[in-house]
């Protein structure tokens, strides 16, 4: 990535994101409560995040945060399948990843408030935008208003599947993964409830974001949402919390907004 090395896979390819600087930084008393707030937060590991970018947003429902007990409409035509990690099952056509959780930490809580896809895809790139100069973009959208079970199944999740497992393969082989903060997510997430299509519409106030690599600990679940995957229920991440806790992970000023998340810095 970079002058790192070649594009670490076939799919995608990476821009610099230079952001203006945050208009006011934290003053010496914000910086106290939020270091009261997560006194488990490691000393600065990473150099750098690598944000991949998965336009339109993904289906949390059909992916990382399923829910087979939801009634027929919502719940994923998917199975489950285990991971590498006891307890935590995903959508069956990411085999590859599921080998691979005890490298991961999913964020199930994550949670906006705009429906619209260049106005929450603007508020994630600034609350993110300080700690992520450098971007991965997908060739392909994850916007399926109609059709979306045959979509999934393929293309878009079997080579997400290889794409992303061979990132973080390839990553940890140069040794740059323990320096770098992999977070892969959209704007936003899909409704739990299928419409008269078969696609799933926007939804801003649940999905999963998925992390990786800088020093963290992996195979961990932060957050939840409710049975029908509508909300979150426990530990609400906005783009503001994670970018505070990006910020921490690179050992920058925090933000004038959001709040270091900290059972994502706990290791």
């Amino acid at each position: 990535m970079g002058r790192r090395g070649a594009a670490h896979d076939t799919m995608l390819s990476h821009t610099s994101m230079r952001p203006d600087p945050p208009a006011r930084l934290w003053s010496r008393r914000q910086w106290l409560c939020a270091a009261a707030a997560v006194p488990l937060a490691p000393r600065p590991a990473a150099s750098r995040v690598l944000l991949v970018w998965l336009a339109g947003g993904m289906s949390h429902l059909d992916t990382f945060d399923m829910k087979p007990g939801a009634p027929a409409g919502i719940r994923s035509p998917f199975r489950e399948i285990p991971t590498s990690v006891p307890g935590i099952r995903i959508c069956e056509h990411l085999p590859r990843i599921a080998r691979r959780m005890h490298k991961l930490t999913l964020v199930r809580s994550m949670t906006g408030a705009d429906h619209h896809h260049q106005r929450a895809a603007q508020a994630l790139a600034g609350a993110c935008g300080a700690a992520c100069p450098e971007l991965a973009w997908p060739w392909w959208a994850w916007d399926h208003h109609q059709g979306i079970a045959a979509a999934l199944r393929d293309p878009l999740l079997p080579r997400f599947d290889l794409e992303f497992s061979d990132l973080l393969d390839r990553l940890e082989t140069s040794g740059e993964l323990s320096s770098t903060v992999v977070v892969a997510t959209g704007e936003f997430g899909r409704s739990p409830t299928l419409n008269r299509q078969g696609g799933r519409d926007h939804h801003g106030r649940a999905w999963t974001a998925i992390l990786a690599g800088g020093g963290l600990a992996g195979g961990r679940v932060i957050g939840a949402t409710d049975g029908w995957g509508m909300e979150p229920v426990e530990d609400p991440v906005t783009p503001e919390d994670l970018g505070a806790t990006l910020a921490v992970l690179l050992g920058q000023p925090l933000p004038s907004q959001g709040r270091p998340v900290g059972k994502i810095l706990r290791s």
